[in-house]
């Protein structure tokens, strides 16, 4: 290859209609530097010998002050937002302000990016993934340990990946009617889904210089970043910024109005005490976040929806359709034909919630009996009865069929719903997968007791993402096939629109079951989906 001739070596290439620099490769013993030119100026990132990777690029004006809820605004050289000189991109330096416990971590002036690329010639014209990452719309950030890109990812797959930080929280997805009233667009919140929009923008203005060909551009997300993939598919901003889509494990449900959620989001401006926009821009990032409705109504911590439902127990959405972002709830947007017409494939695990506190209680069939009566029963009787006889105990532990009814209450027959109303109204296809691959050995997921065992929320992840290690001690000859069986199924849908198993075909006509191989089924958890729709558990699925 063009750089493995020059490790020992230095070498200053610059090429101005390329936009690549070239340069600083003296050794091969650490991380050596490289230039590439962005319509704000070069960055320099880092080779580590298998790819390059540019951290903390920043895309967007700092959202700070009177900027805070309003639109994201392009840098530009023309208002002096860009930066001087070369930007440092060796590693990612702020994450959005988000809480930890007690504790408030970030700054609001973190819409930064990241690329990970095999390499940096524009004529390379690889095909490009951009990765929007979970954690309800309130955690994490774009390089997270183990839930982000490598640079391993991108030589392997030989593919150009991004990965963007939002704004999350209040910062992020705050309706209000007094923040309407001071906004350009007349609306509030859903300022997270316009950082992501924007994003895909700059990916479409610059990925060239970075080996990407903007016209291969995969959008995909995990749990609330599957959730944005939802809304940016249905979105009119952001169409034809992406040409094919991945959601794993999506919240199905957005059916939150920008008016409802302004009443909703009252108690936030009581508990802020303010009685305008200057006094709410002048709040510090600390008292903003303390001041959201975490365990009170709307309950943005939304603690139940890793629980069974309990009848009448709502959370209100931080995604909303605000009449900008979102004209009409993603499922009327399908059904009306104003989608982003993409190829989809739509994932979920078997076992979504094999983590949380009701595992340390519900050990045993009599629990299992009394959980169960307890949280459906308030449906009736008969509901609760009906669920323990479509998920009994005997060949299956208590533990699989808990989390195998939570999973398909709360995600898994909702994203069958979506599939399927995305499937009949858009002409490209449609492809549905449920993973059953369990790991070979506990996994301390979110160091959350107790340890995971089954097909959890996040193992196409980790397992797509290649860091398995980064969870587990070590993976086993099982865990890596699957890796591999993930692998190539999406790699060969980021390459020619379908998965590499011939008899997957789009959803309804199937839906993949991926472990170590994929083995196909007419349908998944057919009977106790249908008796879940029918009893209008739809409406309990996961928000955000």
């Amino acid at each position: 290859m063009y750089f493995q001739a020059c490790l020992y070596c230095l070498i200053v290439l610059y090429d101005v209609t390329s936009g690549f620099i070239f340069g600083d490769y003296h050794s091969a013993k650490g991380p050596t530097t490289a230039l590439v030119q962005t319509s704000c100026g070069p960055v320099r990132g880092l080779f580590n010998g298998k790819a390059f990777a540019y951290r903390g690029i920043p895309y967007a004006v700092p959202p700070v002050r009177t900027r805070r809820w309003q639109p994201p605004e392009p840098l530009s050289h023309a208002d002096g937002t860009c930066w001087p000189g070369t930007f440092d991109a060796s590693q990612l330096k702020n994450q959005c302000v988000q809480r930890l416990g007690d504790i408030v971590e970030g700054t609001e002036d973190c819409l930064q990016l990241n690329v990970w690329t095999p390499t940096n010639l524009t004529s390379a014209n690889l095909s490009v993934m951009v990765f929007i990452h979970g954690g309800s719309l309130q955690a994490l950030n774009s390089d997270t340990q183990g839930y982000a890109p490598t640079e391993q990812l991108a030589r392997d797959t030989n593919t150009v990946y991004v990965s963007m930080n939002y704004r999350l929280q209040a910062f992020g997805f705050m309706a209000l009617d007094i923040l309407s009233q001071n906004s350009k667009t007349n609306t509030s919140g859903n300022y997270g889904f316009m950082d992501q929009i924007l994003a895909l923008k700059w990916v479409q203005e610059n990925i060239r210089n970075f080996g990407g060909d903007p016209n291969k551009v995969t959008l995909f997300g995990q749990s609330s970043g599957a959730t944005s993939v939802m809304v940016l598919v249905t979105s009119p901003l952001a169409k034809g910024l992406f040409q094919k889509a991945w959601m794993l494990s999506a919240s199905p449900l957005l059916t939150k109005t920008l008016a409802d959620a302004a009443k909703d989001n009252m108690v936030f401006l009581n508990n802020t005490k303010c009685v305008n926009i200057t006094c709410l821009q002048q709040m510090s990032a600390g008292d903003i976040t303390q001041a959201v409705p975490w365990d009170e109504f709307p309950f943005w911590s939304m603690d139940d929806q890793v629980d069974l439902a309990v009848k009448g127990r709502f959370d209100g959405g931080m995604a909303i359709v605000d009449g900008y972002v979102l004209k009409e709830t993603p499922l009327d947007a399908w059904v009306n034909g104003r989608s982003n017409d993409v190829p989809l494939i739509i994932g979920t695990t078997a076992q979504e919630l094999d983590f949380g506190g009701t595992l340390n209680t519900v050990v045993n069939q009599s629990s299992y009996e009394e959980y169960v009566g307890r949280k459906l029963g308030t449906f009736g009787t008969n509901i609760a009865k009906m669920a323990l006889r479509l998920y009994p105990l005997g060949t299956e532990s208590v533990r699989y069929q808990v989390t195998s009814m939570v999973t398909d209450v709360r995600a898994g027959c909702g994203n069958d719903v979506m599939a399927l109303w995305a499937a009949a109204n858009t002409k490209s296809p449609v492809y549905r997968y449920v993973v059953t691959s369990v790991p070979s050995s506990p996994v301390a997921l979110f160091g959350t007791p107790p340890a995971t065992l089954l097909a959890f929320h996040a193992w196409d992840t980790y397992a797509f993402f290649g860091t398995m290690q980064e969870i587990m001690e070590h993976p086993s000859s099982n865990d890596l096939m699957f890796e591999a069986n993930i692998r190539r199924e999406i790699m060969s849908f980021i390459e020619t629109g379908r998965p590499y198993s011939n008899d997957w075909l789009p959803f309804p006509e199937s839906v993949a079951l991926l472990s170590d191989d994929t083995s196909v089924t007419s349908a998944y958890h057919a009977y106790q989906c249908d008796f879940w729709m029918q009893n209008g558990f739809f409406d309990y699925s996961w928000v955000n």
